[in-house]
């Protein structure tokens, strides 16, 4: 008897959970169409920076942390498009780590010379699923429209070529992952 109480009682537990999870993540995916929620960030050096500067401009917001192998890959590929050709959007990427030091070293590493941001709170931003990141996972994009609304994000943007389309020609998200015809 005692053995189906606690089978009861982790069936009861695991559907509650799931329950929860499916809960969080709609409940992050609500940011959508909302404005961009400003949080603190600073450059590399230190010095702060506003999220309000983004104001009127098309802006893809790239999240990374030192500790993600895929970022790695994603800055190459990015930089690589930087290089090719003017962007169509304003791009800015931000790192979800405490240690700008490990982040400096990743940004040689890479060869990405872009604009960087740090949030100022490390990874708290993903683990709060901030920026519709429902799944708190990296590495992860938005695109943030003039008005500051978010508009979009994706976790799958990964070749050269998708993210000229995301970049270059500012194409959604959702159409960059589409195969060329």
């Amino acid at each position: 008897m005692k053995a189906w109480i606690v089978l009861a009682s982790l069936c009861f537990s695991a559907l509650s959970h799931a329950s929860s999870y499916e809960q969080k993540v709609r409940e992050a995916q609500e940011a959508i169409g909302k404005p961009l929620r400003h949080i603190d960030v600073q450059l590399l050096s230190g010095e702060s920076v506003s999220m309000s500067s983004l104001e009127g401009k098309e802006t893809v917001i790239y999240f990374f942390a030192s500790w993600c192998s895929p970022c790695y890959g994603a800055l190459k590929n990015i930089e690589s498009v930087r290089q090719q050709q003017p962007l169509a959007v304003n791009l800015v990427a931000m790192a979800l780590d405490e240690d700008t030091e490990a982040v400096s070293l990743m940004l040689k590493q890479t060869g990405y010379t872009g604009v960087v941001w740090q949030a100022v709170d490390g990874a708290q931003p993903l683990h709060q699923r901030e920026f519709a990141n429902g799944v708190k996972a990296l590495p992860y994009l938005i695109k943030v429209d003039a008005d500051g609304l978010l508009a979009e994000n994706n976790y799958n943007i990964k070749t050269v070529a998708q993210w000229k389309r995301v970049l270059v020609d500012n194409q959604s998200l959702q159409d960059a992952m589409r195969e060329e015809n």
